[in-house]
């Protein structure tokens, strides 16, 4: 991260509209850092001083391990500031320091199906694609607990009662792909979560329809 005194004098848009939908109990990354980072509080006020050229502050307080950060977006009437203050950190370079805010990523934490132990552990694990499709239920993130048992089961059947494996959630970042039909047909041809991959990068699918014989490529688009 780098260090700033003044935070840049305008957000990029939609960075703010980014900011703007977190909400308490949300998880991210920000500027690409390791941590990753609880949402533990939302604060919004309305700012009515005349005096003073800020409209209004929305405040999300992170929380990551030692480190307590605060989050702020404030609204100037024509423009955006944001910037993050270090209000707990076990880094003493950090302490009390504001920082840019170039990139924030919110984490998907809900796909259909999820992978949890068999004993007490109360948190779950997205699926490793590769051995779920062997039927297998193994953690996404690979560092499962050794000797614990698996399974994998409906994500709504243990949330919220569970929370998210933080390195699944960072790592495996899973997004939901919409029906993809055949462009000459319309036939169903798939649906289903993408693991590991550039949502951005992806323009189309390679399909082979089994209704009409069409070969070649159809378009997809993804939830957010």
């Amino acid at each position: 991260m780098g260090v700033t005194e003044t935070p840049d004098a305008s957000t990029d848009p939609a960075l703010v509209e980014t900011l703007q939908g977190i909400e308490e109990g949300d998880v991210l990354v920000v500027n690409d850092d390791t941590r990753t980072w609880d949402v533990t509080d939302v604060v919004e006020r309305t700012i009515d001083d005349p005096a003073d050229a800020r409209e209004s502050k929305r405040v999300l307080r992170l929380n990551s391990r030692s480190s307590v950060f605060g989050l702020k977006l404030v609204s100037y009437g024509e423009h955006y500031e944001t910037s993050l203050h270090a209000l707990e950190s076990p880094d003493w370079t950090e302490d009390g320091q504001a920082f840019d805010v170039d990139e924030i990523e919110v984490l998907n934490q809900r796909v259909p199906w999820v992978v949890v132990s068999g004993g007490k552990a109360k948190k779950y694990h997205f699926p490793d694609p590769q051995a779920a499709a062997y039927g297998e239920a193994e953690p996404a993130c690979g560092a499962g607990n050794q000797g614990s048992t698996y399974r994998i089961t409906r994500c709504n059947s243990v949330v919220p009662a569970y929370s998210g494996c933080k390195d699944c959630l960072r790592h495996a970042k899973p997004v939901a792909l919409q029906s993809v039909e055949c462009p000459a047909c319309s036939k169903f041809i798939c649906q289903g979560v993408l693991q590991r991959v550039e949502s951005a990068a992806i323009e189309g699918l390679s399909i082979s329809c089994p209704r009409c014989g069409f070969e070649g490529t159809a378009g997809v688009s993804f939830e957010h």
